[in-house]
This record gives C-alpha cells, sequence and structure tokens, in this order.
C-alpha cells in the first residue's frame, strides 16, 4: 500500500512505498529532503456507525432495504410489439376487404381501441416514468394499467360525439374541439393513474393517439372519425333524365342487332 507524501517547498504530490514509512529522502522534483510520514500517522476516517439497536457483537440488528429495478422483461417486450404488428396487420386486411369505406363497421374501432390500451399504457409507463421514484409493480400496477387503458378507450370512443357539437359535419372547429377534450381528458387520467407530472401525461397519452391514427390511416377511414366525406348521393333527376336519354339508343341497337 503506497503512502500519499506533498513536499513542503514544491508542493508536489506523490505516492511512496509503505516500506519507506518513516525515512527521508530527497523530493523527486526539488531534492528537498523531506520525511516520509510513518503509517500511525495516517489519518484514517471511519465510515458512521449504523444507529439503532445492535447485537452482542456489536453489529446492526437493522438492514437496509435495497432498491429493486423495476424495468420490462423480455416477455412484456415480445407481447406489446406482437400486438401492435397485429393491429396494424388487421387494420389492412380490413383496407382491402372494404372497398366501400362508409360501409367499415364501427365495432372493429371499439374493439381495436380497447385492445390496443392495455400494452401502449404499459410500454409508456416504464418509459416515462421517474426513474429515481419505485415503480409499480404487480397488482397495482396493472389495476392502474386497466383503469388508464379504459379512459384512453373511452375517450378515442366518444371522439365522434363532437359532431353533434358543430352539426352534422365535422369540420375543423370539431376536430379541435374534440382533440382538445381527448387530450386534456387523456393527459389528467396518466398523470394521475401513473404519478407523473402533467406534461408526461400528455406524452403518454399521446403515444396512444398516435398509434390510434396510425391504425385508420393504414385501415384507409381517414385520420380521425368522419374525416371520410359522405357518400355522393345521386339526384334522382338525374337518374330519370339518364334514363330517358338512354332509352332511344337501346332501342336502336336492338333493331340493328335483332
Amino acid at each position: 500500500m503506497s503512502i500519499r507524501v506533498t513536499c513542503g517547498k514544491c508542493h508536489t504530490r506523490f505516492n511512496v512505498s509503505e516500506k519507506f514509512a518513516g525515512k527521508e529522502g530527497p523530493c523527486p522534483k526539488c531534492k528537498t529532503k523531506i520525511k516520509i510520514p510513518a503509517k500511525s500517522e495516517q489519518v484514517v476516517v471511519h465510515e458512521p456507525e449504523m444507529s439503532g439497536p445492535k447485537t452482542t457483537t456489536g453489529e446492526s440488528v437493522l438492514k437496509p432495504i435495497r432498491r429493486k429495478e423495476v424495468k420490462l422483461t423480455s416477455i412484456h417486450i415480445t407481447v406489446i410489439v406482437c400486438l401492435i404488428v397485429l393491429f396494424l396487420i388487421c387494420a389492412l386486411v380490413f383496407n382491402f376487404t372494404f372497398a366501400d369505406k362508409h360501409a367499415f363497421p364501427g365495432w372493429v374501432l371499439w374493439v381495436s381501441a380497447i385492445v390496443i390500451a392495455p400494452p401502449i399504457c404499459l410500454a409508456g409507463y416504464f418509459m416515462l416514468r421517474d426513474q429515481e421514484l419505485g415503480g409499480y409493480v404487480g397488482k397495482e400496477l396493472w389495476i392502474r394499467i386497466l383503469v388508464c387503458s379504459a379512459i384512453y378507450a373511452l375517450l378515442w370512443i366518444a371522439m365522434p360525439l363532437g359532431k353533434y357539437a358543430f352539426g352534422d359535419s365535422y369540420g375543423t372547429g370539431s376536430w379541435v374541439f374534440a382533440l382538445v377534450i381527448m387530450a386534456g381528458g387523456g393527459a389528467a387520467a396518466g398523470m394521475l393513474s401513473f404519478d407523473v407530472d402533467y406534461l408526461m401525461g400528455l406524452v403518454h397519452y399521446g403515444l396512444y393517439l398516435v398509434l390510434c391514427i396510425v391504425g385508420r390511416l393504414v385501415a384507409g377511414i381517414g385520420i380521425l372519425p368522419g374525416a371520410l366525406g359522405k357518400p355522393e348521393v345521386v339526384p334522382p333527376e338525374t337518374v330519370t333524365t339518364a334514363m330517358v336519354v338512354a332509352e332511344p339508343i337501346l332501342s336502336g341497337l336492338m333493331a340493328l342487332f335483332g
């Protein structure tokens, strides 16, 4: 073990082997004769004694509680990725299944919004939580995830109700109104469910909202509910006029080839 020595003249610090303890020698830099401290002269800093009850041998009875690191397991990551990929594949299949997007079944959107919420809430919590605080685990974590997921899905499913506040058609005003309500409610739900600040709660809900919007784009049904225009309705007068014009032509063709 080496001894730390400081020259009194040039203030150079260097280490000396303990076999020279208590002896004198020249400074390697200025050659001034200095004395190496003896081992008994070394300052020993003792760690603070543990307060609380002790055993007869002087050992502390109380043992510190070691912090357990809470993180996503490989099983969690696999399930989350598989559900997200399955969600997007189903959206793509429905895109090719329904040529008329207005005939897209609404229950599919509701079920997908409910199913995709828990994995997004779980992944978002572990990404955004305060690492200095202990994480939720077990039953307590899953209860919070289910409650938060239900609120997220309810906000997304209830978004079409915004059209009733602005008439029969969706416009810029109704979209803004619905998104503000959804973002505010979603951020509050994330904040209260996982003990994060409001901004992190907003980001947490944003992850779910973005995935739902991407799913709608893949399914080809517009970015937001009501984004599809209403199917064009052909006026009866147009149909009648077309029949009147086409009738002589069809009669002539039948006489020519008959």
